[in-house]
Formats: structure tokens, sequence, C-alpha cells
């Protein structure tokens, strides 16, 4: 009966599905190569039934890696087509469009215009001198569609593409596909508590996540060497490799199997193993690991229950060293874990598992993770003019997820086209990095250097809208204290509740010296 329910049952429920859904692939009409909105059609119904395997599979525990990557080839794709179709939209959008107010000129143009020649990254968002006649094309060069004229044919082979490569994608992964999903339990969803969760799931990283999970609820081997185990996650500065493991750790299977969750940053473990008011360390790192061998040893860490521990942003260590580290016993309780964060691919080496690697989104992701801090609840298609340039913004972005959730705040404080052409010219002239501390020292209207950035544990005072709000009614952005202020940018509320912000210094000094980050 178990074996019927379980095996039988969803087997010959996923192939009813994959025929009816081959059926209507091939039943429905084919559209010529002119034919604009029947890809349209086409494309909005491929859509539907790819978001529809991919909401069922985000929704179950799958641990089977093969599948994990059929998932995020499918994701992919449909990003890749709700990008076209949205580009399609605009593209209409902006040549229907009569010049409205968003087309005015003014001082900052000539501004942000200037930015732009001088960094060599001409950018025809900023170009207020083109004639109104002409403004539909720039906006469809800025969207990417094609080189005629009208951009007519353009917006039409780029859906026909879209559309003849998801129909590729479901004709290879979809019955296999529905067929395995149905095998994985589903999860039980619990209230939304971060913005990196859009669609009920972590943000451009669901596969990697449940990478990271599978391998937390592994049983590994006790009672020999290695005696630890390990896996580290890779990434290049500001990629996500805490937030991504901050949502695994807050997976409920994984907070149900240890007994101890705790999360140790650098300065903390290099104090655990250096000398007393020693905080800087060697670059071979022995302070670092004296650290967190002392931490290893810890009373609270033994016992039967097993605990994660987890090493932020984990300095790079000697890897003989830590050999015999890992093959030590330790007063960890059986099944316990390690996991550590670090951008050096050569500390990956020290993992007992192969290392999650995380890049950088791909262009169609990441606009869609930017506009929803910079347009809210607004449509796009509802204002083409600003539209035109957020995707200027969010191509000149590095990709990652401090830039847009800081900019796109930003943005959506004051919603007005020319002051997100200053921000655009602000960005394509920044050298400063992070590029989000550049723009804000060079737009925010206060008075006073910068002092640090960072992270605090109190809410700071003021928002970029206190501020914006402060110059529109002429009052001075920087009067908070006879100290300074500090701006507050973005909330993080799981696993530690603390705010990104910026402070700057009254000071009359005109340089602005090299910021101090405080982590």
């Amino acid at each position: 009966m178990d074996f019927t329910r379980e095996v039988v049952v969803p087997a010959a429920l996923s192939e009813i599905l994959g025929r009816i859904f081959a059926f209507l692939f091939d039943s429905f009409p084919r559209p010529s190569p002119g034919d604009r909105e029947l890809h349209r059609r086409r494309l909005e119904r491929l859509l539907g039934n790819i978001g529809s395997m991919v909401e069922e599979a985000e929704g179950r525990h799958i641990t089977n890696q093969q599948l994990l990557s059929h998932l995020q080839a499918l994701t992919a794709g449909m990003y890749r087509g709700r990008f076209a179709l949205e580009v399609t939209d605009l593209d209409d959008a902006s040549r229907n469009t009569v010049g409205d107010d968003d087309d005015n000129v003014d001082s900052d143009d000539t501004t942000t215009d200037a930015a732009a020649s001088n960094a060599g990254k001409r950018s025809f968002a900023l170009c207020p001198s083109f004639e109104r006649a002409k403004r539909s094309r720039v906006t469809s060069l800025i969207l990417g569609a094609g080189a005629s004229g009208s951009g007519g044919d353009g917006g039409t082979e780029r859906l026909a593409a879209v559309v003849e490569e998801l129909e590729g994608l479901t004709r290879d992964y979809m019955r296999e596909f529905i067929l395995l999903v149905q095998g994985y339990p589903r999860k039980v969803h619990r209230p939304v508590r971060t913005t990196l969760y859009m669609d009920r799931c972590v943000f451009g990283r669901h596969v990697e996540k449940e990478r990271v999970v599978d391998f937390l609820l592994q049983r590994a081997p006790s009672g020999r060497a290695p005696y630890l185990s390990v896996l580290a996650v890779v990434g290049a500065k500001k990629v996500g490799k805490t937030t991504l493991v901050k949502h695994a750790c807050d997976d409920e299977r994984v907070r149900g199997h240890f007994a101890r969750i705790e999360w140790f940053e650098t300065p903390d473990v290099v104090r655990a193993g250096g000398l007393p008011g020693q905080y800087m360390w060697e670059s071979g790192g022995p302070e670092y690991l004296a650290g967190v061998r002392r931490i290893l040893a810890e009373p609270r860490f033994a016992g039967p229950s097993p605990s994660l521990l987890v090493f932020e942003d984990a300095w790079p260590m000697d890897e003989a060293a830590w050999a015999a580290l890992a093959s030590s016993p330790t007063p960890l309780g059986d099944g316990s874990k390690l996991l550590l964060t670090c951008r050096d691919a050569d500390l990956a080496r020290l993992g007992t598992a192969d290392p999650v690697v995380l890049h950088k989104l791909q262009q169609e992701e990441y606009w869609y993770y930017f506009k929803a801090f910079a347009f809210g609840g607004a449509d796009p298609r509802d204002h083409p003019r600003v539209a035109a340039v957020a995707r200027e913004i969010s191509e000149h972005l590095e990709r990652t997820f401090l830039d847009a959730r800081v900019l796109g705040t930003l943005l959506r404080a004051n919603f007005d086209a020319r002051f997100w052409r200053r921000v655009l010219a602000a960005i394509v002239s920044c050298e400063r990095r992070p590029m989000h501390v550049g723009v804000l020292l060079e737009l925010l209207p206060v008075r006073g250097r910068l002092q640090s950035y960072g992270y605090c544990r109190s809410p700071p005072k003021f928002t970029v809208q206190d501020v914006l709000s402060a110059r529109a009614s002429g009052h001075d952005g920087g009067s908070g204290s006879e100290e300074g202020f500090t701006v507050h940018l973005c909330r993080e509320t799981l696993y530690m509740d603390h705010w990104y912000s910026i402070t700057f210094k009254n000071d009359d000094r005109a340089p602005t010296p090299t910021p101090v980050v405080t982590t």
C-alpha cells in the first residue's frame, strides 16, 4: 500500500501531467518569425508552466544534485524569459509615450553628462540633448532591443529566440523533472523575515542553499580521522556568502538537527588565539588557527548532541597545521559540523566536502532583485523613462546584493528621473569600493566627512529619506549632533539584528579620508 501511494501514484500522475503539457505545447499554434503577438502569448504560456515547475520544486526538500542542476537551468531560463518579455513591454511603452516631465532638462543633466564622458563610459540615459522624436530609439538601445530604427523587429526576434530556448528546455527536462520532484517531501513554509527572500526562496541561491543543507544533514562517520566535518562557502566580497549560510542555518531541518548553532567573526577568533590586546594577525594565520582550536575545545560544545560552528570570513591557515588539527580527536559531539565562509579558493581545500562556490547573479536575475528595491510596488512599465535609466543603473552595478539594496532604496526615496540620472552618472564615474559608499558621498546633501560605514547594533536616528527631505525643505542634512550623525541604509534581522549604516563626522576639513570599515 505504501509503495502504491508513494511510488506508483506519483509516477502515474507525473506521466499524465507530462503528456498534457506536451500536448499543449504541440497543439499551440506555432508563430511565424515575424508574428510578435503570437510569440508573446506563447512565451507567457511557457513562463506559466516553467514557473509552476520551479515553484513546486522549490517547495520541496530536494537532495539529488542532478535534479538541483535541472532546477537551476529551469530557473535561469525562467528569468531570461521574464526579462525578454519585460524589456519588450518597456520598448513598446517608450515608443507610445509622449514627452512628459521626465524629459525636462536642468543643470543636473549637464553635470551628469559630463561625468559620464569623463569616465569614458558614455550613457544614452545621460544625454538630454536628443530630440524627443529620437527618445524611443535611444530607450530601445538602452534596453537591449535590436539595431533597427523602430525597435519592433528587434523585439520580435528577441521573443522568438527566448521562446525557442524555453521550448527546448521544457522538452529536455519537463517529464523527468516532474516525476522526480514528486518523490521529495514538502517544506513547511514559515513567515518571510528578510529581503533576500523573493518568491519564497533565497533569491538566486536556492540550489546552493540546498547543497549546504544537504551537507549539514549528512551523517559523518564517527570515531576516526578526520574528526572535523567541514564545508567551505567560497565567493568574492559581497557576493552573498554570509546571507546564504544564514538562510541555510535557519532552515527548519537544520535547526532541528543541531543542539547549538553559533557564529564566530574573524576578530573574535583572532582574539581567542592571540596574545592579550592583540587585534592584528600575521599572514600565515597562526593566531586564527589557535583561536579555532580553543573554540572547538570549549566545554559548551562537548557532549552527545551535535553542534554547528560557523566561521565567517575565515582567515587563511597553514594547510599542514589544519590537517593536524582535523586528524586529532575533539570534544565536539558526534555529527558536529563546521562551515567556513571565505574569499580565498585555497582555503576551500581545508573542507572535507566539495566547496560551494558562489558567483555573481546573471544580469537578468540581478535586474529583478534591483528593481524590487528601486520601484517598490510600482510597475516599471508605468514609468518607461525612469525604467530606462534604472536598466542602465543595474548594468553598471557590480551585481552585489548590498549595492542593489542601498542604491535601490536611495532611488525609491526620490522617484524622479532627473535624480536617477544623477545617480547613474555617479555610478559611472565612481572609483571607490564599495560602490554604494562612493555614490552616497557624492549625492547625499550632508556636511562633514566620512567617518565609517558598516553594521551597528542600535538603530540609527536618520534614514536616507530623512536626509533627502532635509535638503528639499532647506535644512542642513548634517546637523544631527556636534560630533556627527549616522544614516540608516538597510537592516538585517536573520540571526543578528543589526543595521547597515554610514556615519559622517562634523568637521570643517575639506578632504575626505579613507574610510574605516566597522564590522
